[in-house]
């Protein structure tokens, strides 16, 4: 798991410095798409973004840092999300391995499944991989559930900045048009 440290920013305020947490695999795909010369940021400062109770009220320079900040918060959480994902697949594979392992080990040719299953799933190595799934499901789940906020909160403000430029364009296109 990465450790989280602390930096601050130009305005002297405090920021948060993550990393990504990734295991063997999404660590190997990070990897291979740095080898590819794709950029992906593996430690991002991040000044956590939170949406005004009336962003109407936000001057345009404001808005438009602010959505900086959601969209950079949003490119880091879902590039976790990611790693989130391929980590609980490859568990997941590990453990369908380790089921059907204990299910050949504990088989014999007079042995009956439904006395097999419940030794497999007692197993300890198997009960194991499957708390360390449950785990690996829920940060998963509130990583997700992370992203789709920052995600909506990006789009508010896109949605805002839009608002803006429309109001702007149609006065200037109304002046063109009166004599």
């Amino acid at each position: 798991m990465a450790v989280d440290c602390y930096a601050k920013d130009v305005r002297g305020t405090k920021m948060s410095k993550s990393s990504l947490i990734a295991d063997v695999v999404s660590s190997t795909a990070l990897s291979t798409l740095k080898e590819q010369g794709f950029i992906v940021d593996l430690e991002a400062d991040l000044d956590r973004p939170s949406l005004p109770r009336n962003i109407t009220e936000l001057g345009d320079e404001d808005l438009m840092e602010l959505y900086t900040q959601f969209v950079a918060y949003s490119d880091f959480i879902n590039t976790q999300l990611s790693c989130a994902i391929i980590d609980e697949k490859e568990l997941e594979r590990r453990i369908e391995l380790a089921e059907a392992t204990t299910f050949l080990n504990m088989t014999t040719s007079t042995s009956k499944v439904t006395l097999v299953r419940p030794q497999v799933a007692s197993n300890k190595d198997v009960v194991e991989l499957k708390e360390d799934h449950m785990q690996k499901f829920a940060y998963r789940k509130l990583i997700e559930t992370m992203a789709n906020n920052y995600d909506r909160g990006s789009s508010v403000c896109s949605r805002e900045l839009t608002r803006r430029t429309s109001n702007d364009n149609f006065k200037t296109r109304a002046k063109k048009f009166t004599p």
